[in-house]
C-alpha cells in the first residue's frame, strides 16, 4: 500500500532533511529535531509527536510532514485525520516534497466536509498572518483557496495571488495565470479592485 510505504520512510525523510531543519531553525530547534528522530527510533511516539509539534508550530515543513504521518497512523496520539490533513497541507505549503502525495492519501480517507473544515481553519490562520504583514503568506492563501477546498474559491485565490505578486513574488505566476483563465473579465476587474483594497489594509 502506497501509504504504508510512505510511513515506513519517515525516519529516512527525517534524517535526509535534518540539514534543512538546521538551516531554518535556531539551535534549540536543531536539538529538538534530533531528539524527535531518536524518540521515533526507540518507538517513544508520544515524545516524538510532542517534539515534532513544537517544530511544526514554528513552520518547519519536515516536522509538519512527520507529525501528519504520526496522526494518520495513530502513533503518539489517537488517529486524527483532521490534524493529519492540516499538518500535511502546511508541510506542502512549506515546500516538503513528500507532502502532496500524503495529502492525496488522506483525502481518500475523509469526507469532503472535513476537507473544507480544515481548509477554512487554515485560511483563517493565514489571513490573520497576511493582514499582519507577513509577505510570504498571500501565496499560501491563494494556493489553499485554489487547491485545498473541494470546490476552489477562484475569487479569493485570485485576490491573494495578486497580492503576492504585488509584493514581488514570482513563484505563484503560473498558478495566478491558471486561476485568471477561469474567471470572466468582468469578474477579474471586480476582484482586482478588491485585491487593491485588501492590499491597502495590510500592515506594512
Amino acid at each position: 500500500m502506497r501509504l504504508l510505504k510512505i510511513f515506513n520512510s519517515i525516519l529516512f525523510l527525517a534524517l535526509a532533511n535534518i540539514v534543512q531543519a538546521q538551516e531554518i531553525t535556531p539551535q534549540v530547534g536543531e536539538e529538538l529535531f534530533i531528539d524527535a528522530v531518536k524518540a521515533f527510533e526507540t518507538k517513544d511516539f508520544q515524545t516524538a509527536i510532542e517534539l515534532f509539534s513544537l517544530l511544526a508550530e514554528q513552520g518547519e515543513p519536515t516536522s509538519q510532514h512527520n507529525l501528519s504521518l504520526l496522526y494518520l497512523k495513530g502513533l503518539g496520539s489517537p488517529v486524527n485525520y483532521r490534524r493529519a490533513l492540516r499538518w500535511a497541507w502546511l508541510a506542502s505549503l512549506g515546500g516538503n516534497k513528500s507532502a502532496p502525495e500524503l495529502i492525496d492519501d488522506i483525502r481518500e480517507l475523509i469526507t469532503e466536509d472535513l476537507i473544507d473544515i480544515v481548509a477554512q481553519e487554515i485560511v483563517t490562520e493565514l489571513t490573520e498572518k497576511a493582514m499582519a504583514g507577513d509577505k510570504g503568506t498571500p501565496e499560501k492563501l491563494g494556493k489553499t483557496y485554489y487547491q485545498l477546498f473541494v470546490t476552489p474559491d477562484l475569487q479569493k485565490a485570485y485576490i491573494w495571488l495578486l497580492i503576492s505578486q504585488a509584493f514581488g513574488h514570482e513563484s505563484p505566476s503560473q498558478l495566478l495565470k491558471d486561476v485568471e483563465e477561469q474567471i470572466e473579465i468582468a469578474d477579474r476587474i471586480s476582484y482586482q479592485d478588491e485585491a487593491l483594497e485588501t492590499f491597502g489594509k495590510i500592515s506594512k
